[in-house]
């Protein structure tokens, strides 16, 4: 499948703050087994931070104009890389919007191979992450320290939340259907991907009405775009990353300087999970929001401003980044 260039036609009806930014640039980098991976990036004239910007589980560029222009006026050069598989990167020609196990080993060699190619070895580089993006992230940074002068990981994806299934089960459950021949099947309430009318009073993800709608009204606009839910193999690898990146061992290698947000009500990823991993981690910063769903860059503008706070206070404290402008 080739890569997804955004059609200019098939744009939703938001508000001009969630479209593509004036000056935004699209491209397409070759990874090194020959996989086409989009990207997008926004230069920053006489840019002091080199940032490159990753979402999470089903998310793509489109999703992140809004927090790419925000980190451009905060004086940053930001690239925004989709996963393979995902958004407009090259995906499977059978079952596209399925997902299916992921190397989590390979995309934190797609993030090392498109940061040393595409933003070579500024003063100060720094990756802004979230979710499975943010434990792929931090999965890169234990095998290469130096790759970024910082990490801003909203709600790493350290331990999935599964709900009222306790996780040793849900554990032996996603085993279960890999081993019996089940990985591309989706896993129990899981399925195609389906328009929610109510999206904006369901959302498990933001409490902001307009912003729980982005990434529906992208999938709306262009159907290519379009992830469905997780299947028994995608659930085990995340789990299998999980416990990888929890042992302590391997949370002690990464001595980049790491903010993690903390969302207090997600119903994705285990906040507890959090905690302890801020406690492995060198040199960590933790910031809770106790009332914060998922997706920090999709909340309230009271609880986004917050987020891009402590963003600020973490660069101007660990890598001597000028204060940035706060979003507003």
């Amino acid at each position: 499948m080739d890569m997804i260039i955004p059609d200019a036609a098939a744009v939703p009806p938001l508000p001009p703050r969630f479209l593509a930014p004036a000056g935004l640039r699209w491209g397409m980098f070759r990874a090194s087994d020959g996989t086409a991976l989009r990207w997008a990036h926004l230069p920053g004239a006489d840019a002091h931070i080199g940032c490159v910007l990753v979402g999470g589980f089903a998310e793509f560029a489109e999703k992140y104009y809004e927090t790419m222009a925000d980190l451009h006026a905060c004086g940053m050069d930001v690239w925004l890389l989709d996963w393979r598989s995902q958004g407009g990167s090259q995906r499977a020609a059978h079952n596209p919007t399925r997902p299916l196990a992921r190397d989590f080993d390979r995309d934190a060699a797609d993030l090392a191979e498109f940061t040393n190619a595409m933003l070579p070895a500024p003063a100060r580089r720094i990756v802004v992450a979230h979710s499975m993006g943010a434990a792929t992230a931090l999965l890169a940074l234990a095998g290469q320290p130096d790759l970024f002068a910082a990490a801003v990981l909203s709600a790493p994806m350290l331990r999935i939340a599964t709900g009222n299934i306790p996780y040793a089960i849900a554990r032996l459950i996603a085993r279960a259907g890999v081993t019996f021949g089940f990985a591309a099947a989706f896993a129990p309430g899981c399925g195609p991907w389906q328009e929610d009318p109510q999206i904006a009073a369901n959302s498990v993800c933001s409490h902001d009405p307009l912003r729980a709608e982005l990434e529906q009204a992208w999938f709306l606009a262009q159907p290519r775009l379009r992830l469905d839910g997780p299947t028994y193999g995608w659930i085990d690898s995340a789990i299998k990353l999980s416990a990888r990146l929890m042992r302590p061992e391997t949370l002690r290698r990464v001595d980049t300087p790491v903010l993690i947000g903390c969302p207090g009500d997600d119903a994705f990823v285990d906040p507890s999970a959090e905690e302890r991993a801020a406690q492995s981690l060198p040199v960590c910063t933790l910031v809770h929001f106790d009332t914060a769903r998922h997706e920090l860059f999709c909340e309230t503008d009271l609880i986004r401003n917050a987020w891009f706070t402590a963003i600020d206070d973490f660069l101007a404290a660990h890598i001597g980044a000028e204060r940035i402008r706060t979003a507003s």
